[in-house]
């Protein structure tokens, strides 16, 4: 298994640029934990997908911490499995509480608030869950901006997926922090739009292939295959193109000579190589008034166009069976763009297809450039600090049967017989009777620091930049991004707990991870020479040796926000670099300012409001001002007359 130390910098498969590690993770220490904000960079869920699961597309799961694990191997897992969960919500469009009930356990794990990241490549490492040609198991490694959390759905409301920073007065009330505004609140800058973007490394799509490729793509695809793709708004409101075929870009002529209507017209300039195709399924998603029983606030006015501008990209079994990796090349915001890359299987020098999946050469399948994106509707290439989400949806909407016989019984329970016609073939037999796991031996984060070596705009580490900051807003919002009762009370009106060190019950230093001699990334740390050069610490034979923790008596730990395990004679005491309850995660440390932090810092006048005038205001006052001046003028002519007179009497 490779480590952080032969892994430490790439080259952009675009410019040749050479690209520094800012973020590394193995998963290579059994038994890691990773709910409870114990881990530095990654939390799993405990919660549905939706608390109206009504809104949630359909979803058949609940998201439990205990199916993200890692395994004997070093590599992390989420485990998809046959479980029944219940629970009570409030309804509150009906103001009663409710049971809900879903049939399936899965797991999601994201760096919300803990790790985010604007701009370079992610690669991960990754063996697909599942049997390629069952469907039903949605997949997922992707991205979404810092204001808004994955399944949180009163946190995304007209917030995702908007990369718009135009203001257009028809638009403003859909998009709730606009450029528009001339006060945003909460930290957010005058006049700047902002949105929680979303870019897709993958997303998987298993089934039966026995019909062949998929009408309408180009080359033709068949199941299993991946999407990648870029959710934007605002979307395209006419000509959209219609589902199953690919767009059109030229008008045509009809026999009597007259141009006909342009119809299918789509972003242009979308690159497409290899055995990858435009998706000619899903062009993205109407988010309308809100309906009853959604956990959201939307008008009719605050109603928007969503895309999906994305490609379905071929894969194949070996995808199921080896580790594939997946990388993604992201030059942020204006001037930016996306690149999509995967390693295949190279026919010849012409011609790069997937074709058995088990080669080493980097293909790329699909690029946009920002140029595609501002021409059609004025949006941008994100630019948003975006955190990462790993996951394995169960959704009735994604790779279930399109259709069911009027006679079926529309239910997603395994244990249910009348429920079978609403399952692929053979999809509870595979929870059943194997191990169903997405498995991660590492996702790496690389980055340049010369803005002028690529495209876009500079890249950054850190969830609260100052030029587009979080933190005030989440602050602000908070209940937007907890749980709903009865989990909200775990959450204690924060949505996720402080990172602890140490304190975990061992019986030796190897339950405390001194057995374990990688090299922190926190203290190999990117340098600069006297000329500005980026170097990199050398790393010493005693940074490899020393582990990251021991095991100590109780009485030698002490931590201000941390107690021990209750009852414990010994507990772990971290070494530096090193978090957790038994020390077992890598530290991470943002190394650029936080906006938030930033404004403590200053006079709590300096963080006020400045007062908005408006022109017609302005143009009131300066009315009133000069109507006073002329009745002021006409007083004191009047008064000085009468002193005159008053003096000729006398």
């Amino acid at each position: 298994m490779d480590t952080p130390l032969n892994k430490r910098t790439t080259k952009s498969l675009v410019d040749k640029t050479v690209y520094h590690l800012v973020m590394s993770d193995e998963f290579n220490t059994p038994n890691r934990t990773f709910t409870d904000g114990h881990d530095p960079i990654w939390t799993a869920l405990d919660r549905s997908d939706d608390d109206a699961t009504s809104a949630g597309g359909g979803a058949q799961q609940f998201y439990n911490s205990s199916s993200v694990t890692t395994t004997d191997e070093g590599m992390l897992k989420i485990a998809t499995t046959i479980d029944k969960t219940e629970w009570t919500r409030y309804d509150r469009v009906k103001k009663e509480y409710k049971k809900e009930k879903t049939y399936f356990n899965s797991g999601m794990v994201q760096s919300w608030e803990k790790f985010c990241f604007t701009g370079g490549i992610l690669e991960v490492d990754v063996i697909l869950p599942g049997d390629p040609y069952i469907g039903g198991l949605w997949p997922a490694l992707w991205m979404l901006g810092n204001l808004g959390r994955a399944t949180y759905e009163a946190s995304t409301n007209n917030i995702w997926p908007w990369s718009f920073d135009t203001c257009d007065r028809k638009l403003q009330p859909a998009q709730t922090i606009s450029a528009c505004n001339e006060q945003n609140h909460y930290g957010m800058h005058s006049f700047q739009g902002r949105g929680a973007t979303e870019i897709d490394l993958i997303e998987i799509m298993t089934g039966d292939d026995s019909d062949g490729p998929l009408v309408g793509t180009n080359p033709p695809i068949s199941m299993p295959y991946c999407d990648m793709t870029l959710q934007v708004a605002p979307g395209v409101t006419k000509s959209r193109p219609v589902g199953g075929a690919l767009p059109l870009y030229e008008s045509k002529l009809s026999e009597n000579g007259h141009t006909m209507l342009t119809a299918n017209t789509w972003y242009e300039h979308l690159e497409t190589h290899g055995n990858t195709s435009l998706n000619p399924f899903f062009y993205g998603t109407y988010l309308a008034k809100t309906k009853p029983g959604e956990p959201v606030t939307r008008t009719e006015e605050q109603a928007f166009q969503a895309d999906a501008v994305g490609a379905a990209h071929q894969l194949t079994p070996a995808h199921f069976q080896k580790v594939h990796t997946f990388r993604l090349e992201w030059q942020p915001g204006p001037g930016g763009r996306i690149d999509w890359y995967a390693k295949g299987h190279k026919i010849n020098s012409t011609l790069s297809m997937e074709g058995d999946g088990l080669g080493e050469d980097w293909i790329k399948s699909y690029g946009i450039k920002d140029d595609s994106l501002k021409n059609l509707m004025g949006s941008q290439i994100p630019i948003e600090p975006s955190y990462l989400i790993f996951n394995t949806a169960v959704s009735s909407t994604w790779g279930f049967p399109a259709g069911v016989p009027d006679d079926c019984k529309k239910c997603y329970d395994c244990d249910d017989p009348k429920c079978a016609c609403s399952f692929q073939p053979g999809f509870c037999k595979m929870l059943r009777e194997t191990d169903v796991a997405m498995q991660i031996d590492s996702v790496r984060v690389y980055q340049s620091r010369d803005p002028s070596a690529h495209v876009g705009a500079p890249h950054s580490v850190g969830c609260d930049p100052i030029e587009y900051p979080t933190k005030e807003w989440i602050n602000g919002h908070s209940y937007q991004y907890v749980r709903n009762p009865p989990f909200v009370y775990e959450d204690k009106g924060h949505p996720i707990k402080s990172v602890q060190r140490g304190g975990g019950t061992c019986a030796s230093d190897n339950d405390c991870g001194a057995h374990i001699s990688n090299v922190n990334l926190t203290e190999v740390n990117e340098v600069e020479d006297a000329s500005g050069r980026h170097l990199e610490k050398e790393t010493t034979s005693t940074d490899l040796k020393k582990g990251r923790g021991k095991c100590v008596p109780r009485s030698e730990f002490s931590s201000p926000l941390f107690k021990a395990s209750s009852g414990a004679k010994r507990v772990c005491k971290c070494n530096s670099g090193y978090t957790g309850p038994h020390c077992l995660a890598q530290d991470h440390i943002d190394d650029n300012p936080s906006a938030y932090n930033e404004k403590m810092k200053k006079s709590i006048f300096k963080s006020i409001a400045r007062i908005y005038v408006s022109p017609f205001l302005l143009v009131g006052l300066a009315g009133i001002l000069a109507v006073a001046v002329v009745f002021g003028c006409m007083v004191a002519d009047k008064k000085k007359k009468a002193k005159e007179v008053e003096r000729k009497l006398y």
